[in-house]
C-alpha cells in the first residue's frame, strides 16, 4: 500500500564538545557491525519538462528517514577490597535519534514518455535486488506521484569508543562516535507502459529507468559524545546496537578484546 507522510526533521543536532585531557594515552576500541537497516523512503516522482529529442526525465524528490540508532555499552568495574567480585553496568547513548532524515533527489536519463502512460515503481538496492514489492501509480499526469515505503537495506555500523588516559582512576571520560555506511545503496526502478496502454494489456510495451536515491557507500557520521554516567576504574566489555524502538539490530553484542 502506498502511504503519504509528513516530512520529518532533518539531521542537524547539536553535540556537546568533548575534551580528552590526556590524548597521548587514550584507549580506543573500534566495532563494526553489518546490519539490516530499516528505512522509510518518503518521496515523489514526476515527469520533468521535456528536454532534447531524447525525451523527458523522471524526477525524484524526497527523503530517506532513519529509524534511530543507539549503542548500549556494558562496562565492568575492577574488583577491590569492598567489591571482591567486581561489578558491571550499562550506559545507552543515542547515536542517531529516530525520525532524522537526509535528502533523496535525483533524476533518470532522458526518456520518451507518452502522456498518461501507466507508471510502476519498485525500490531496489544498487545491485538490482528488490527491497519491496512493485507499486502501481496509475497514469503519469502533471502532478507528481507521492509515496512512502518501508524497506531494509544492508548497512554497516562503525563505532569508535575512546577512553582517556585516566580510565583506571576517578574522573575518567569515555566517548563514542562513528558512521553509518550504506553498502549497496538504494535505487528506484521506474517502469511505464509506452503509448498510454494500460497495465495487463497484451498491447502494453514496458520501458524502465533507474533513479539512484542513495549512492552505494554513502556515509552518515555521528560525532563523538560523552558516555554517561562516567564511572571510575572500569573497562568496556560489550557493545550492542539498537534501533529507535529498542530492538537490537543483531542477536548478540560485540565484545571488546
Amino acid at each position: 500500500m502506498i502511504t503519504t507522510y509528513g516530512m520529518p526533521h532533518s539531521i542537524a543536532r547539536a553535540t556537546r564538545p568533548v575534551s580528552l585531557r590526556n590524548q597521548s594515552s587514550n584507549r580506543t576500541v573500534r566495532i563494526a557491525a553489518n546490519v539490516s537497516m530499516p528505512l522509510q523512503v518518503q518521496a515523489s516522482i514526476g515527469v520533468g519538462e521535456a528536454g532534447d529529442t531524447d525525451g523527458s526525465k523522471l524526477r525524484l524528490e524526497g527523503a530517506v528517514v532513519l529509524p534511530g540508532v543507539s549503542a548500549v555499552l556494558t562496562f565492568a568495574r575492577k574488583a577491590d577490597e569492598q567489591n571482591q567480585n567486581g561489578k558491571t553496568f550499562a550506559s545507552e547513548v543515542t547515536l542517531i535519534p529516530p525520525g532524522e532524515w537526509f535528502v533523496a533527489a535525483a533524476s533518470s536519463p532522458p526518456l520518451q514518455i507518452a502522456r498518461n502512460s501507466p507508471l510502476q515503481i519498485q525500490i531496489r538496492d544498487t545491485s538490482g535486488a528488490p527491497l519491496a514489492e512493485a507499486c502501481n501509480f496509475g497514469r503519469c499526469e502533471e502532478e507528481p506521484c507521492e509515496f512512502g515505503l518501508s524497506v531494509r537495506v544492508p548497512a554497516t555500523l562503525v563505532a569508535t569508543v575512546t577512553t582517556d588516559g585516566s580510565y583506571a582512576g576517578p574522573g575518567s571520560c569515555t566517548t563514542i562516535g562513528g558512521n553509518l555506511i550504506f553498502g549497496r545503496g538504494i535505487l528506484i526502478r521506474c517502469m511505464f507502459g509506452e503509448g498510454g496502454v494500460a497495465w495487463g494489456s497484451h498491447l502494453c510495451q514496458m520501458s524502465k529507468a533507474d533513479i539512484v536515491a542513495v549512492e552505494a557507500g554513502q556515509t552518515i557520521h555521528f560525532p563523538d559524545q560523552l558516555v554517561e554516567p562516567c564511572e571510575p576504574s572500569v573497562s568496556l566489555q560489550r557493545i550492542m546496537f539498537r534501533d529507535g524502538e529498542g530492538y537490537p539490530f543483531t542477536s548478540n553484542g560485540f565484545h571488546s578484546a
